[in-house]
């Protein structure tokens, strides 16, 4: 029985991605015409129209939407294949994508990256900073090898390991009702207006989620497409916001009219964890990855200032 090459599914996951054939063809190193002639031979082989030839952009057909998910489970299976040759030799080379949400990227892989390439000079770390719902998609459908990013989400068809719990600081603007020269109870948030992050930031879900715990949810008026976008908000008085204390050391400085309060105990904050698929062949190596990044943010503890209430704590997360 005739089936597609790697190749030709490899051209048709890139037209489904790009929605042109064009650009499908540029990704791929290859002529327009040659990939269409290819695809148009998937299309016969298989007895499926998977593509729309519409413009400006192609569009996939319900029949083709299930061929173009089963063609990146396959493109996925034999990266999984090459992976496992690598892990049996013994060597780790190649390229690993790696996938992380906005609000760690800036302040987790400072300084972390250059202590993986030490430890893996054969290896090149690609990174990809994605929102949550695009990671996760992306990480099931083999795009990229590995996620970092913040609990809780659905994690079938993942496995991983938990890294650390960051606590969250409370950031006004000087003279701000919120920004009094103490710690502060979860308590003192009911019913104030906080800035958050953009719709699909899993920051401003778990602001929202404090806000709830606090009383009920807060005014939200205002939202920022990053932490540093959000910390010029607060700073330009327009409102109080939440920050991870990750991004203390970058994003709040002496001479901005900024009042960082820590929480009092229990903290509230969230669970960094690595997370892979579960087919994965380089869980092991993986595991030790995560050992790498656990410790990197374990250090930042001794640069994170005092604030008012004393200095946040990044703690090693429980393992399950």
């Amino acid at each position: 029985m005739l089936t597609p090459t790697l190749r030709q599914l490899e051209y048709i996951v890139a037209i489904a991605d790009t929605g042109q054939f064009v650009e499908a063809a540029r990704q791929c190193a290859v002529s327009q015409p040659a990939l269409s002639r290819q695809v148009r031979e998937v299309e016969e082989l298989l007895g499926v129209v998977i593509f729309e030839r519409a413009r400006p952009r192609v569009i996939v057909t319900r029949s083709g939407k299930e061929i173009v998910d089963r063609a990146r489970s396959l493109l996925a299976d034999a990266r999984d294949l090459v992976e496992a040759a690598h892990v049996l030799s013994g060597t780790q080379r190649g390229v690993v994508r790696l996938g992380v949400i906005p609000t760690i990227a800036p302040y987790g892989l400072s300084g972390c990256l250059a202590k993986l390439r030490d430890l893996y000079p054969e290896v090149s770390f690609a990174i990809h900073e994605l929102q949550t719902d695009v990671l996760l998609e992306k990480l099931r459908g083999g795009e990229i090898d590995v996620g970092l990013l913040a609990r809780s989400f659905d994690d079938t068809g993942l496995t991983g390991v938990d890294l650390v719990d960051e606590p969250f600081v409370l950031v006004a603007p000087a003279g701000h009702a919120l920004a009094s020269p103490s710690s502060i109870a979860q308590g003192e948030i009911f019913g104030a207006e906080l800035i958050l992050m953009e719709d699909g930031h899993c920051l401003r879900d778990q602001a929202v989620d404090l806000c709830a715990v606090a009383g009920r949810a807060s005014a939200m008026t205002v939202s920022a497409a990053s932490v540093s976008t959000l910390t010029r908000m607060v700073e330009s008085g327009l409102g109080a916001t939440l920050l991870p204390a990750s991004a203390l050391q970058a994003e709040v400085r002496a001479g901005q009219g900024l009042v960082a309060r820590a929480f009092d105990a229990p903290a509230p904050g969230r669970t960094i964890t690595l997370q892979w698929r579960a087919t994965s062949p380089k869980s092991a190596w993986f595991e030790r990855i995560g050992e790498v990044i656990e410790a990197h943010y374990l250090q930042m503890n001794t640069s994170i200032d005092m604030i008012f209430g004393g200095a946040p704590e990044i703690s090693r997360a429980s393992r399950t």
